[in-house]
């Protein structure tokens, strides 16, 4: 079910069965479900996957209350709901009646960063619907709100195991295959099989970013085609640009962006200051003819960089600073997205 339904689906008077949970989507014109009971199998594996006794769990989304179930009987240290559905709310308090471990959160799940930045989990679990920022958001909200070893598992609207997309492009997913389930004809999942993904986020120890402010020159990223900021003053409320692909280049400008900053030992200076990064921090490069994406420990004299003005520089010069004595504070941005720092190309991430 496609986002543009989103305001019609929150606004909608829900239909309540034993079986299903359906709502009138007035733009097509039809009754579609929401969750149905024939899931059960799917979610008590979901949890039997992810949730260990004593975790403090996320759960996104709550539908008919069948993986909060599953969750429940796991028991987890702390539950935390959020739902979006003000009818749904209700059920969810109901629900939730003389359960000491719940915390119900209403409202949208991205926003957690904002009101709740520094409570981290180790279980996540989506299983959220017409949902506007689940594709463009939810890697990036599992970095800030999973604690190290967290397991996190969604809904696989594919229902199979290779497709990069609904992987949400992680490596290294695992995917438990759920054998019996009974698939009644329904608007959202028409398979015979089903597999349940489980991703378990470590964090990288070692940092990746550029160095900007006193420890290098100034290190500037493009927030237009024309106009510059400081790299270490950037902010999540502020846009920056970005550019697909350096053979067809487009310039958008994304918000939300998320800045962080860390000590990192080991640093690359690349021609003599163009810029400096750590070692594991992905670039965009063109070599032997054509354009890939390496890390700064990776790249080599000879290799091109792209310029925002279309035009491709070459590195001549890379010096490394591995000194013990050395420790730098370096910033990144968690984004997908390619920006521009110092005017050259850079890859977003890094994906792990």
């Amino acid at each position: 079910m496609a986002n543009i339904y989103r305001e019609s689906y929150l606004a909608a008077n829900l239909t309540f069965e034993d079986d299903k949970i359906t709502w009138y989507c007035p733009e097509l014109k039809d009754t579609r479900e929401v969750m149905m009971e024939w899931e059960t199998p799917i979610m008590n594996k979901m949890a039997e996957v992810a949730v260990e006794a004593g975790d403090h769990v996320l759960e996104l989304g709550f539908g008919m209350g069948i993986l909060s179930n599953a969750v429940q009987a796991r028991n987890p240290a702390s539950h935390t709901i959020v739902e979006c559905h003000p009818q749904i709310l209700t059920k969810l308090r109901e629900w939730a009646v003389g359960k000491s471990n719940i915390n119900i959160v209403e409202g949208d799940w991205i926003d957690l960063l904002d009101t709740d930045p520094l409570t981290r989990y180790n279980t996540i679990l989506m299983d959220t619907y017409v949902d506007s920022d689940l594709h463009t958001k939810f890697r990036h909200f599992c970095k800030q709100k999973a604690k190290d070893g967290c397991k996190i598992s969604w809904w696989n609207w594919s229902g199979a195991t290779t497709d990069e997309w609904m992987q949400f492009y992680w490596k290294n997913v695992t995917f438990t295959e759920v054998t019996d389930i009974d698939v009644p004809e329904n608007s959202y999942y028409n398979k015979e099989k089903y597999y349940v993904p489980l991703k378990i986020y470590t964090k990288d120890s070692t940092a990746h970013g550029f160095v900007a402010g006193c420890c290098s020159a100034t290190t500037k990223i493009h927030i237009s085609p024309t106009e510059t900021e400081n790299f270490d003053k950037v902010r999540s409320t502020q846009n920056i640009l970005t550019c697909a692909n350096p053979a067809d280049p487009k310039f958008v400008s994304i918000s939300n962006v998320r800045h962080y900053m860390v000590k990192s030992l080991g640093l690359y200076k690349i021609n003599d200051g163009l810029f400096t990064a750590t070692g594991n921090q992905p670039i965009i490069i063109k070599r032997d003819g054509s354009w890939t994406n390496k890390n700064v420990n990776e790249l080599v004299v000879g290799d091109k960089l792209y310029k925002i003005d279309n035009t491709e520089i070459e590195i001549t010069k890379i010096e490394y600073d591995g000194s013990d004595s050395n420790v730098y504070l370096v910033h990144w941005l968690d984004t997908d997205e390619n920006y521009f720092i110092n005017d050259i190309l850079v890859k977003g991430g890094p994906d792990d």
